[in-house]
This record gives structure tokens, C-alpha cells and sequence, in this order.
């Protein structure tokens, strides 16, 4: 039965995976691409577009947008202009099914959580994807992981918060505003080069995942993204979209999944 169950996890994360790029990669072209100019009415494209070629703007067919498998059945290219689709939709497609299933493996995770961990990962790649298009991320979704996670916060990991019989709500908070100070300092220290909105990132996913994990957040981070540009200097085939800025947002965003794991969920 949680085979099953972890399975049936897996499959709902892929799907969900692919409807996330999607809306990330409409958010990237309906407001910060060149062609932007040409989507008068950008929320109706955000969720009304059909996805569609990035190079000819064909639609895809319909078997070409399932998860993981639609790659493979058109065979990796566009069926009009026959151009390569990119390797990275069914690999993360593939990551994402793994998350899945690792996730409900651990066991212990409700309806609630999971549905949770579900909207969490949605808004976690659309920042992720966003970033390191534009190296910029959208404060829609750093919103909308700030309501998640005071929700999960107050009204599922401590419901009685207002009985104020528990210290652990306070180290999560604690732990979460620690490092949002620290990074504005950082910040404040670098000439501003770093982004706000990573410092409004960082104490969204803290809290999210609090004490201890949260601790190890940015330190995760950081150390995927020395490697990731270690690799980049000696490999012309890495793509990153800046020799010199970082989209720390996606480090950020990949250490927050992987603790999130290793905590037994969000």
C-alpha cells in the first residue's frame, strides 16, 4: 500500500512539476523577455496559454506534454520545426516524480502536509526557474511562500500557538529572522549586489522548514553554488546566465528541497 501511495505521489509531482515550468516559463516571457510587449493581457496568457514551441510558438501536441514520457514520444523535437526540445524537461520532470515519492516514503506525512509540500514545490521552481532565466524573482511568489509557510506554521505545526506553551515556535521564528538580518547585512556589506529578494527568500523558506534545518539553509546553498560555478568555469557546456552575478534564489530554492527530505517533509 505505500508503494503505492509513493508512486501515486511520484506521478502527482511530475504532473505538477510540468504545470509549474510552464507557468514559470509564461511569467518569464509575459514580463521580462524581449518580446513581452506582444502579451497585452498577461494574466489571461499566465493561465490560458497553451505551451507551446520556444523557438516557432507551435503548440505541443497533446501527448507531447505528459510528464517525463512526452519527450520521448515526439521524440525530442518539435513535430513543425523540428528543432531539439531541451533534455532538462523530462530530467526535472524525473527529479520531481523522485521528490515525490522520496517524500511519501518517509512516511508520517498527512493529507494536509502533503497537499503543503505540493503548493510549497509549485512556488519553490517557478523562483527557481525564474531566477535563472532573469536573475531576477518574482516577489508574487516570495508572497505567496510567506502565507504558506505562517499558515503551516499557526495553523498546522502549532495549533495552539496562542497558548505560548512550546518554545519551538519561537526557535523556528527565531532561526528564520537570524539569517533575514544577517543577509540584510550582508547585503547592505556587498554594495547591494545582492538582491532583496533573496533576503525575503531566505526567511520564507526558514520558516517553512524551521529549527534545525533552517540553520543549515544558506550554508547549503552556498555550497552548490561555488560547485555549480566551479563546473561552469571548466565546462563550456553549463549554461549560467551571468559570468559575474549568481541566482542565488536557485540554491537557495535546491538546498530547501533537499532539507526539506531530510526533515521528513514540509
Amino acid at each position: 500500500m505505500q508503494f503505492i501511495l509513493s508512486l501515486s505521489s511520484a506521478l502527482l509531482f511530475a504532473i505538477w512539476h510540468s504545470f509549474a515550468d510552464s507557468i514559470a516559463w509564461r511569467v518569464w516571457f509575459a514580463w521580462y523577455s524581449k518580446e513581452r510587449k506582444s502579451v497585452p493581457n498577461k494574466m489571461a496568457f499566465l493561465f490560458s496559454a497553451r505551451s507551446a514551441c520556444e523557438h516557432c510558438k507551435t503548440p505541443v501536441r497533446w501527448f507531447g506534454l505528459i510528464p517525463i514520457a512526452g519527450y520521448f514520444l515526439v521524440h525530442g523535437k518539435c513535430h513543425h520545426c523540428t528543432r531539439p526540445i531541451s533534455w532538462r524537461f523530462p530530467l526535472f520532470e524525473t527529479l520531481a516524480a523522485s521528490y515525490g515519492f522520496v517524500l511519501t516514503s518517509v512516511g508520517g506525512i498527512t493529507p494536509t502536509q502533503f497537499i503543503f509540500a505540493l503548493l510549497v514545490y509549485g512556488l519553490v521552481w517557478i523562483v527557481m526557474s525564474t531566477d535563472y532565466r532573469t536573475l531576477f524573482v518574482p516577489t508574487e511568489a516570495i508572497l505567496g511562500l510567506l502565507l504558506l509557510a505562517l499558515a503551516n506554521l499557526l495553523l498546522v505545526r502549532y495549533p495552539h500557538w496562542f497558548l505560548f506553551n512550546s518554545v519551538d515556535l519561537g526557535l523556528d521564528l527565531a532561526v528564520s529572522f537570524l539569517w533575514y538580518f544577517i543577509f540584510h547585512l550582508l547585503r547592505i556589506l556587498s554594495g547591494y549586489k545582492m538582491g532583496l529578494a533573496d533576503v525575503r527568500l531566505v526567511l520564507a523558506l526558514g520558516i517553512i522548514l524551521g529549527h534545525p534545518y533552517a540553520i543549515y539553509l544558506p550554508g547549503f546553498a552556498a555550497f552548490f553554488a561555488i560547485g555549480f560555478y566551479f563546473l561552469r568555469r571548466n565546462s563550456i557546456l553549463i549554461y549560467a546566465p551571468s559570468q559575474k552575478e549568481i541566482p542565488f534564489g536557485v540554491f537557495l530554492g535546491g538546498a530547501f528541497l533537499i532539507l526539506s527530505l531530510l526533515r521528513g517533509g514540509v
